[in-house]
């Protein structure tokens, strides 16, 4: 125990100036105090569902990727979204049922991981750090997945980010994909 002849008097100045700065932070907004947006841009950006839109992926060895799709082994791509160059992005084969069930309908359309900070990780799409391209083809109506996310958020469950992308690879048409949120790093920061 101390014997500070003023340890009493410093105990109640910290306890005073604890209690004085918890009032001011809790009445913060009133005191024109804002707090820090939460908010990353890539959810008005890629997750805006008034439109479609358009991811191409942009890979020297296209070909020779799906070949080993099956291998869930990350890759160097290059992507456009919106209109927007993106490099030294990486990207796998997605799924474990779905993945064998692409391979078996001998098909190549994969649903597909992309991580933006894989190889460099100071790199993002506007704070987004992973993302999930769904082929959605077990549903013939595109909207299951799409409509349980728009749900859970509206019941105010944190649930990922989602919107509709038209996939083109090196230019060539890939078809409509859901792009949904990673639940990674900034999905956790942003909820």
């Amino acid at each position: 125990m101390s014997t500070h002849k003023l340890i009493d008097r410093i105990c109640c100045v910290v306890i005073l100036l604890a209690l004085v700065l918890t009032v001011v932070f809790w009445n913060a907004e009133s005191l024109g105090i804002q707090a820090a947006s939460r908010a990353k841009g890539y959810e008005t950006r890629l997750f805006d569902t008034a439109e479609v839109h358009t991811i191409d992926i942009v890979m020297d060895d296209w070909e020779g990727f799906l070949e080993t799709c099956t291998d869930e082994e990350y890759v160097l791509c290059d992507l456009v979204i919106d209109g927007e160059a993106y490099t030294s992005a990486a990207i796998r084969a997605k799924g474990n049922t779905s993945l064998s069930q692409v391979a078996s309908y001998g098909n190549d359309r994969y649903s597909f991981k992309v991580e933006f900070d894989h190889y460099d990780s100071t790199k993002t799409y506007h704070g987004l750090d992973k993302l999930c391209l769904n082929n959605i083809i077990q549903d013939n109506t595109y909207m299951k997945d799409y409509l349980t996310y728009q749900m859970m958020n509206a019941f105010g469950v944190s649930a990922p980010l989602c919107s509709f992308v038209y996939l083109t690879v090196n230019g060539e048409d890939w078809g409509l994909y859901l792009a949904v949120e990673g639940v990674e790093e900034a999905f956790l920061e942003r909820n």
